[in-house]
């Protein structure tokens, strides 16, 4: 199968590339995002793998997330329609996971509960907040970050997110439509940061997860990313810790650093389960 030609009868929002004798390799966007980020990476990759993109609950073609709280969600609500999806899919084959920022946190709890047969995992900047303690500065830092986004009307939360994570008077800059579809999306970016705050897993608990690594992290990034990525990297038994010149955005703002990582990890690991 090309990298054209997603896959029939799939669920809505979730797109099958490659080739379909392929390792199996699993991407998870970021907020405010979709499975489209992954399109350079998928180009990639598409020749020797078998590529599942899923756009999140309330992104993309998926399904809204559907609760009365914003508050209320959290990665719970969230993992069973990828897993569903995978299994549909690929059955219990062995997977790769790639995340970004909220996707890299959610890959890291699939990995982690075993929710997968997970092999190896690899993100960018996975914004698993719940591991910083209270008195952190970079907890408090993000914390300011969701209260301002939650207690703003949906346009000027948007751009307070949007800069946050690039930078200011970026979200100003775009065209007016785009403007508008994204601000379409700021419920689902409180209930994001919700799931972010609010997963019980404690920053040991990633002790436990024993599978090859890679994290990366943006040299200017944020301190609320950069400070989870510092620790996640004291606690994975099986951490590679990479440092890539951009910000948190980097999957998209600078592919070209960013995917030969991935690809170069990814390769790897198929390598080594072919040992």
């Amino acid at each position: 199968m090309t990298i054209d030609s997603a896959v029939m009868q799939l669920p809505q929002g979730c797109y099958r590339y490659g080739n379909e004798a392929g390792a199996k390799v699993l991407l998870l966007h970021s907020s405010q995002s979709n499975s489209g980020q992954w399109r350079e990476l998928i180009q990639r990759l598409a020749a020797n793998y078998d590529i599942l993109a899923i756009d999140l609950l309330g992104y993309g073609k998926a399904p809204p997330a559907s609760l009365k709280s914003r508050d209320a969600f959290r990665f719970s609500d969230e993992v069973p329609r990828i897993v569903d999806c995978v299994s549909a899919v690929w059955g219990d084959a062995p997977v790769l996971l790639v995340g970004h920022s909220y996707g890299g946190a959610l890959a890291l709890k699939l990995a982690l509960e075993q929710l997968l047969v997970v092999t190896a995992v690899a993100v960018f900047e996975p914004v698993a907040f719940h591991i910083l303690d209270a008195n952190d500065p970079a907890r408090a830092e993000i914390e300011k970050v969701a209260t301002e986004t939650d207690q703003a009307d949906a346009l000027l939360s948007t751009e307070l997110f949007v800069d946050y994570w690039n930078q200011p008077g970026y979200f100003r800059a775009l065209p007016e439509k785009i403007q508008h579809a994204m601000a379409a999306q700021a419920d689902k970016v409180s209930m994001d940061f919700a799931a972010l705050m609010g997963e019980p897993h404690k920053l040991v608990d990633y002790r436990l997860l024993n599978r090859p690594v890679l994290l990366l992290t943006g040299s200017e990034s944020r301190l609320s990313a950069r400070s989870v990525a510092a620790q996640l990297q004291q606690v994975l038994p099986e951490v590679t810790l990479e440092h890539v010149a951009c910000g948190h955005m980097g999957p998209l703002t600078h592919p070209q650093l960013v995917n030969p990582l991935l690809v170069a990890f990814i390769e790897q690991q198929r390598a080594c389960s072919s040992d």
